[in-house]
């Protein structure tokens, strides 16, 4: 019997929270956020453009893994 292959589950991929978003497509988790609540205050007050920027210079490279998005690591 040959051994399985496990295939890996994809890296995730950073995406802006400035990018472009249209209104009434928010997912339902979205849609139910307190925006008083601290911890989605940090969240929109950090410059995660910048902080995954400077991560993603460091932790660049061509062999192995990619590394971890930034903001997830944070």
């Amino acid at each position: 019997m040959r051994g399985s292959y496990k295939k890996r589950a994809p890296s995730p991929v950073y995406s802006s929270p400035n990018q472009l978003s249209f209104e009434g497509f928010e997912t339902p988790f979205e849609q139910q956020l307190d925006l008083n609540n601290r911890w989605v205050f940090l969240a929109r007050n950090i410059p995660w453009d910048r902080i995954v920027g400077v991560y993603d210079k460091v932790f660049s490279s061509a062999e192995g893994r990619k590394p971890l998005s930034g903001r997830l690591v944070l």
